[in-house]
């Protein structure tokens, strides 16, 4: 069971690409959560300095999932989409709502951290009407930094 008894606070953490990202495979980008935790629903912001699509400053994703016993899921959402085109170039569509990042994840008791698994499907429209779908995946973990 989770020591600290509440999710609520300062997380730091990071994600990495999996291999539906070519080149970025195995590329690591850190993150801070702020986390509210209340009767195992959460919420809260998390912030980026790194990755796919996100602008020359942090980007501020929100987050909004449950807790129960020893797992974690939540989706993340940013204030924009992100989309590859056709020669899979990254572009950001700032008029349309952000993809949902789904992030499932479990509690490790020795280590006092969070890790799991994420995933983002990503639909891009193509000139001829035609739509691609494209899932991308890779794993996180988080550890508490301040109650």
């Amino acid at each position: 069971m989770f020591k600290n008894g509440t999710l609520s606070g300062q997380w730091k953490g990071s994600f990495t690409y999996g291999k539906d990202y070519g080149d970025l495979y195995g590329e690591s980008v850190e993150f801070m959560m702020f986390l509210e935790e209340q009767n195992g629903v959460i919420s809260g912001k998390c912030f980026e300095m790194g990755g796919v699509g996100v602008s020359s400053e942090a980007d501020l994703a929100l987050i909004d999932g449950f807790f129960e016993k020893n797992h974690i899921s939540f989706i993340k959402k940013y204030n924009h989409n992100t989309f590859f085109d056709e020669e899979g170039n990254v572009n950001n569509d700032f008029f349309k709502p952000s993809q949902e990042i789904i992030y499932e994840g479990e509690f490790d008791s020795p280590t006092n951290s969070f890790a799991g698994n994420w995933e983002i499907v990503t639909k891009t429209e193509l000139e001829n009407n035609d739509i691609i779908e494209f899932i991308n995946t890779g794993v996180w973990n988080m550890k508490k930094e301040v109650d």
